[in-house]
Order: structure tokens, then sequence, then C-alpha cells
């Protein structure tokens, strides 16, 4: 009996040694950190981690979608440009170097190409962004919490580039200031950039590569300013101060010799090819009107009519907000279009971003909740993200004999992979506005279903990101309740305006 006793101990013990290994690497595949940010843009949130080489490393892809920053991914190249506020960081598979706001830095951490997308080490974020920029980041690296803050620098990085006319120096910030608050004077053979409520990482400028006119850089510290100085090799002809409009980042042109028209020239057409990308047309699409109602919600709700209010809703803020925005609506009244002809307005009328406005529906009234859907030739594995698709793609039925022609024999995969310049604009515009329904529709009860992707034959053909915003479910008692109200209606045009005004300052920032 005690032999069969400790037979069976010994047998518990090696079964015991087998299974926890095995427990521990699912945990490891499974981990996460923590995102804990002091800013207010976002709620906690957790990024899929894993721990190599002694180091924490987060998807990039997920920090950029969860904290409703932007990302561009360059598969090919195993390449990812993060950005971050008015920052922008290029991390690179297996390279130690980093280009942040157009500098060069070498640090001690190698980002990993996994499963098609970037890795990179938590810590190397901290140093690269602490050290560098005014973004504030502490790792707790046992409890796994990242936490996100500001610094009091608000001069985040100086370039200089010599030009055919002399030396370009460019200060990025993350203030506003006027030509009141910065004056420029050479005193023996050294440039003073005097910036009054200046605060720059003293350390991290003087490293800054010199180039022209430049032979050295200096910085001196005061209580109520901070000036930067840098070493002139020559006399210069002029200085000349220039504040971009529609950034906080200031430069100082220094003429050293009369070649001035090309340069003016490469400026003129520098500013031309950024105009262009400016987001100065913004599409609204109401989903359904007319002959084709939508879903049928509780109540004979029909989606048409709401999406039709959201939308004139949403123009009407934007509008008032940004003058100089110019917004164009697929239909502003009860009428049907079909959905080629809605990207084709679209396209026509040079839009640089198209919002489609829908609700959703489900056989089971509790389901309830907003999501936000981009373009993808991948079908979401997600059922009902796939019920939601086939649904709306349904409003084909309603158009003309020939009109449906139009969509036969189309390749769905080639038909997205020509918008695949703007996916990644569309995931993030997404995400944003998903963050933004976050902030101002869960106080309410309104649940966050996340960012989705779907086969939209609505978005396919627009040559500008989209997205399309299920509002919540008309089939869902307190949600068509909820979205039938005006105050209502207006607080999901405010939540989707929000969204798209922090996407504007950032794609715009990073032009």
């Amino acid at each position: 009996m005690i032999l069969k006793t400790k037979l069976l101990l010994f047998t518990s013990a090696c079964l015991f040694l087998l299974i926890v290994p095995l427990n521990l690497l699912a945990l490891k595949q499974n981990q996460s950190v923590v995102i804990d940010n002091k800013t207010g843009d976002f709620p906690l949130q957790q990024v899929t981690s894993f721990d190599e080489y002694k180091e924490t490393y987060i998807s990039l892809n997920d920090f950029a979608v969860k904290t409703g920053y932007g990302i561009y991914t360059n598969e090919s190249r195993q390449k990812s440009v993060l950005y971050v506020g008015s920052d922008k960081a290029t991390f690179t598979a297996n390279n130690t170097y980093v280009i942040l706001n157009d500098h060069t830095y070498q640090l001690l951490y190698i980002p990993l190409w996994k499963d098609s997308e970037l890795w990179v080490p938590v810590n190397m974020m901290v140093d690269l962004f602490n050290n560098h920029t005014a973004q504030r980041f502490d790792f707790d690296s046992r409890e796994k919490i990242l936490t996100i803050g500001h610094s009091d620098v608000n001069l985040t990085s100086i370039g200089i580039e010599a030009k055919d006319n002399g030396t370009l120096i460019k200060v990025a910030s993350s203030k506003k200031f006027t030509s009141n608050d910065i004056s420029l004077k050479v005193t023996n053979g050294w440039l003073h950039i005097d910036v009054y409520g200046g605060k720059i990482h003293a350390e991290s400028a003087k490293r800054v590569k010199t180039a022209g006119v430049v032979s050295e850089i200096d910085v001196i510290e005061f209580d109520q300013l901070v000036s930067l100085a840098f070493k002139l090799k020559k006399k210069i002809i002029s200085k000349e101060l220039v504040i971009e409009n529609d950034s906080n980042n200031f430069y100082v042109n220094l003429r050293t010799n009369e070649k001035v028209e090309a340069d003016q020239q490469a400026q003129i057409e520098l500013e031309k090819q950024k105009q262009e990308w400016l987001i100065k047309t913004i599409i609204i699409d109401a989903g359904h009107g007319g002959k084709d109602p939508g879903a049928i919600g509780y109540g004979g709700l029909k989606e048409k009519d709401i999406t039709l209010a959201v939308a004139l809703k949403l123009g009407q803020i934007i509008s008032k907000n940004l003058p100089g925005t110019k917004v164009i609506y697929t239909r502003d009244t009860d009428v049907f279009i079909p959905l080629w002809q809605r990207t084709k307005i679209a396209n026509e009328s040079k839009g640089n971003l198209f919002v489609s406005l829908h609700c959703n529906s489900n056989n089971n009234k509790h389901v309830s909740g907003v999501e936000t859907y981009f373009l993808s030739a991948d079908k979401d594995k997600n059922l009902q993200a796939q019920e939601v698709v086939l649904t709306e793609n349904a409003s084909i039925k309603f158009e003309k004999a020939e009109d449906q022609k139009r969509y036969e024999g189309i390749n769905f995969i080639l038909a997205t992979m020509a918008q695949s310049a703007f996916i990644r604009q569309s995931q993030y515009l997404a995400s944003v506005i998903q963050n933004s329904f976050a902030r101002n529709l869960k106080p309410v009860g309104i649940k966050d279903r996340g960012v989705k992707q779907g086969r939209f034959w609505v978005m396919v053909g627009a040559t500008m990101p989209n997205v399309l915003i299920e509002m919540g479910f008309i089939s869902n008692k307190a949600e068509s309740q909820f979205l039938k109200k005006q105050a209502s209606q207006m607080k999901v045009a405010e939540s989707v305006f929000e969204a798209i005004m922090k996407y504007k300052k950032d794609i715009e920032s990073a032009i």
C-alpha cells in the first residue's frame, strides 16, 4: 500500500512538471502590457506583448490602435512609422537605428518582425521619447505597466539643413509660439534663438548633427526662456524667422549667398504638394435612403432616418468649427443613391475623407454597442461582423438591373488592393473614432464593440481614407430609443467630429 502511494505521488509530480511548463508557455504567448495614460487622451488599455532577450516587446500596431496614435507599416521593408502627437518615429526590424522627427538615433534595442508586424522593446520607446521629445514614458517591468504623460519640454527637436542659398534651422514644438515669443540675434559669431517660455532637453539638442554654416550647438537655459545657440562658420547676409501656420513648428533661414530663386521655387512647390494632402473636403455618406429603408428597428424605427439625421448634424458641426473645410453629402434628403454612385460622388468631389454612417440590427434584441469598420480584402473571422457586411451590401438589391451588373466579375481582393495606400490611414481613423465613442458614449451606457474590417461595396473605389460606422443597434430597445432622440444624435455626431479633428491634426502635422 505504501509503495503504491509513493508511486502515485511520483507519477503526479512528473505530470505536474510536464504540465506547468506548458501553462507557463501559454501565458508567455498571451502576455500583455497595460497602458496607463496620464494625459486623458484615452482610457486604460492592454497591448499584446511577449518577453525576449530579457526585454518586453509590444505590438507597435496594437499599441497605435489602442492609444489612438497613428501608424503606417511597410510590410515589404519590415518598417513602421509611429505618430505620437507631433512626433514621428520610424522603426525597422533588426535595426538599432530609429529616425525620430527627421533625426537618426542609435539605441541599444532591436525591434523584431513577427506575425507580419513590428514588435518594439518597451524600453526602446521609453529611452527614445523621454530623451528626444516632450512625451514622458515610464515602464514598470515587474507589473508590466507603461505610463504615458507629458514632460515640461515643449521644444521637441532641432534640425539643420544646408540649402543652396544658406542654412535652414527647423525647431519642432509641442506649443504654439508667436513672433513675440522668439527673438534672433548674432553675437561673437553665434546665432542665438531666444524662445520665451521654451523648454528643451538640452543634452539631446547639443547632439544634433550640424550642417551648412552651423558648426556647433549649445543650449543656455534661464527661468523664463531658453537660448538655442548656433556657432557660425562665416558671416550671414540675413536671418529670417518663419512660423508655420498649420503646426507649432518654426524655422530660421540663414542666407549666406544670393542664390535664392531656386530655393524659393522649391519652397513654393513643396507648399503646393503639402496643400494636396491637407484634409479640405470631407464626404459624409448617410446610409440607405428612399426605397431602401435599411434595418427596421424597435418601434418601426428606420435606419435611413437615423443616418440622415446624424449626417446633417455632423456636417453642420464641421462647417461651424472648420469653416475652411468643404462638406459633401452623398445625400441630404430621403432619396435612394446606389452604392457605386456614393464613392463616385466622393472621388469627383476630390474628397480627403469618406465617412459612411449606418445603424446595426440583430435578431438577438440584447446585442448592443457601436463599432467602426475599415475596408479590407480579408474576411473578419467574427461571425457578427460578416453578418453586418452582408446586411449593408444587401442594398444592391434596390438598384436597377443594369447597375447591379457593375458588381459582377469584380475581384474584391484586387479592388481593395487598389486602395491599399489608404487602408492603414482608414484603420487609424477607425481606431480614433472608437476611442472617441468610448469617451463620450460609454458613460451613457453604449458599449464599445471595437474596430473591425469588412468587405463593404459602398467603400470600394473611394480614393481616400474611408470608414463605415455602425452607430448602435436599432433592434435593441434602449439603443433604438437613444438614437431616436435629437440630443443623442448630436452626441454621436460630436463624437465623430472629435475623432475627425484628431485625425486631421495628426495626419497634417506629419506632412
